[in-house]
């Protein structure tokens, strides 16, 4: 028995040592796939705060484009405001594919223009209503009254274009990443943030 443990021994000394850098290794590439997942997370929560990439096309309409962040579990990077707002549309945190939220501000300056209107006798006499009317925005402003009506019209088009890893002429293959192009068509409005986190 002796004599077969020493014949064996640097054979099973080995299995032992490789299997022990095996676990390393496993536990190492582990904890390297938790940082990686946790990095992730943090960029798409400060995703928000990334000044966007603006690219003017069509000579008035603005574009923003921005990376998607794509995570393992998309409630993990999800405020508890997020959270709440999911709940409140019927919708399981742990069903969502992707989320996209995005800001805007309106800002605009206009001149109001009174209108006239002819009394009973053909006379024309100044009204207390001013207005202002565009492609975009409607304002109605009674002066005795104090009284501000407004409408505001906007669209936004949003895209989803895949990056691709390698190109050759033109052929394109393999998955880098994803970007996300969101465009408003009114002038008055800007989008100020977006953000956009994709389920892996």
């Amino acid at each position: 028995m002796r004599n077969l443990w020493k014949r064996f021994w640097p054979y099973f000394a080995a299995v032992v040592f490789w299997v022990a850098v095996g676990v390393v290794c496993c536990s190492c590439d582990r904890g390297l796939k938790k940082e990686i997942e946790r990095l992730r997370e943090e960029l798409a929560r400060q995703q928000q705060y990334v000044p966007l990439e603006r690219e003017k096309i069509r000579d008035t309409v603005f574009m923003v484009t921005q990376k998607i962040v794509e995570v393992e579990k998309v409630k993990e990077v999800l405020t508890d405001e997020d959270k709440e707002l999911i709940k409140d549309m019927n919708a399981k945190i742990s069903a969502i594919e992707s989320y996209q939220k995005m800001g805007t501000q309106t800002e605009a300056e206009v001149t109001l223009t009174p209108t006239k209107e002819a009394d009973d006798k053909g006379s024309s006499q100044r009204d207390s209503l001013l207005r202002y009317n565009d492609a975009w925005l409607d304002l109605k402003y009674n002066i005795i009254s104090s009284n501000l009506q407004f409408r505001f019209r906007d669209s936004l088009a949003i895209a989803v274009e895949k990056e691709y890893k390698r190109k050759f002429l033109w052929w394109r293959w393999g998955t880098k990443g994803y970007q996300v192009k969101a465009v408003t068509f009114c002038p008055y409005t800007t989008i100020r943030y977006n953000t956009y986190v994709k389920k892996k």
